[in-house]
């Protein structure tokens, strides 16, 4: 029971959660992790309280400093799938959408970016000796809000398929190969999991509320095809670097390394893989918007290359902290990793075998011999949900002595439910393809 003197503060948070290529996300994570959460601290009690919000709520200018402390907003389908579409900026309700956010930010509120939700938000760098960009790398520079100083880099970014010269660069599809392509993953113990991008052991900066008592000098985190960071020079605002990438590159791990696969089934091969789609949402009863990203995860076929997918983000920065140059000091808190997702121990990375009919539906990589999982798997599950809220908690300006306890959590209804949907793979392209 709370005592008399003890002070409530409801921190409110806005989930974008418009998904505008029909691309899905892992956004119901994040009401699961902080909607109702609660913690007390030096007297005074703290809880979150999550809504979801979509781009119609934000030209209607419900995204304001009254009505919310936070925008969190997560990767996949809705941070990168809004980082692709919010490229456009011949558009007005593009411009008039970015002018939303950016005036929330000005006026004090609070953003989150999870990995595409950070590379939405900040330009884009890539490696300047290659020549012209892709159209993705053009997209993702061109759909900056403006407001961050922070600048996202991949040394390569190009959408698998559509890139026109696939064929003769595979490997410039940069980060995306970790993100479309892998097969459900085995553990030592036969269970078949949902186990795509790589768990990553971050190296942790702890001079920061994040991580001032985290115990630890690395965290195990998941990355699924985020970029790194690049802290400009001279700042015009206060930054801190809050974990960085390992040393090592992932390319140059043998158990992280993944090689480039290139399409060679044409036209013909997108045309039946829309009528497969097709099918595929009749049978599912899932509604038209996902016939178009699905039809692109089956098209086939595709073949192996030699050539190693290359990142170099080798020790570059992966979470950031900055303060809005003004008097309201609105706060940016950005990761390229993914702290909602679960982790997992041990094992390695395989290419497929290349027979057959290949597609990104089925995958071209997939993780072999994982650790065995714990027996509820509670513990991969929530091992970083500790991350999600503290970064939400720093985004509302909570007290950097308040900050929630670092801890996993026991399940509940809702994580059950995650569990059985998103990680235990039930034996099904579709389910496959529901959670790529």
């Amino acid at each position: 029971m709370q005592g008399k003197d003890t002070e409530n503060k409801i921190i409110k948070v806005a989930i974008l959660a418009e998904e505008p290529l029909g691309w899905g996300s892992g956004k119901h994570y994040f009401p699961v992790i902080l909607d109702g959460y609660t913690w007390t601290s030096k007297d005074k009690t703290y809880k979150f309280s999550v809504n979801y919000i979509f781009d119609k709520d934000i030209f209607e200018g419900k995204l304001n400093i009254t009505n919310y402390d936070v925008l969190l907003v997560p990767g996949g389908g809705v941070g990168d799938g809004q980082a692709f579409v919010k490229g456009f900026l011949r558009f007005k309700r593009v411009n008039l959408w970015k002018e939303k956010i950016a005036k929330f930010i000005k006026e004090g509120g609070g953003y989150v970016g999870i990995c595409g939700g950070t590379a939405l938000i900040t330009d884009l760098n890539t490696d300047s000796d290659k020549g012209s960009s892709t159209f993705t790398e053009q997209q993702y520079k061109k759909s900056s809000i403006g407001v961050s100083c922070v600048t996202s880099y991949y040394k390569d970014l190009a959408i698998p398929v559509v890139y026109p010269y696939q064929k003769k660069y595979p490997e410039r599809i940069g980060a995306m190969g970790y993100v479309f392509s892998f097969a459900p993953g085995e553990t030592a113990d036969g269970k078949r999991i949902h186990a795509a991008g790589v768990p990553i052991d971050f190296q942790i900066i702890k001079d920061n509320p994040i991580f001032s008592d985290f115990p630890n000098e690395t965290e195990r985190i998941r990355w699924w095809g985020g970029p790194a960071l690049i802290i400009p020079d001279k700042p015009d605002r206060e930054v801190k670097i809050l974990a960085r990438y390992p040393k090592i590159e992932l390319s140059e791990n043998e158990k992280t390394r993944i090689y480039a696969w290139k399409y060679i089934g044409g036209p013909i091969g997108l045309i039946k893989a829309f009528f497969k789609s097709l099918n595929m949402a009749k049978k599912e009863k899932s509604g038209l918007k996902k016939i178009i990203p699905n039809a692109y995860f089956l098209a086939g076929n595709w073949m192996r290359t030699e050539k190693v997918i290359e990142l170099n983000f080798s020790n570059k920065p992966s979470m950031t902290t900055e303060i809005y140059p003004n008097e309201n000091h609105g706060r940016i808190i950005l990761t390229t990793a993914h702290p909602e997702y679960m982790i997992w121990h041990g094992g390695h990375i395989e290419e497929v075998d290349d027979n057959g009919f290949n597609s990104m539906a089925k995958g071209f990589h997939q993780w072999k011999n994982i650790s065995p999982l714990s027996k509820t798997f509670a513990d991969e599950l929530t091992h970083t949900w500790w991350i999600v809220r503290r970064m939400t908690a720093w985004a509302a300006k909570i007290p950097d002595d308040h900050m929630p306890q670092i801890s996993k959590d026991e399940l509940n209804e809702k994580s059950k439910k995650i569990i059985s949907k998103n990680i235990i793979w039930d034996g099904s392209i579709w389910d496959q393809i529901e959670n790529i």
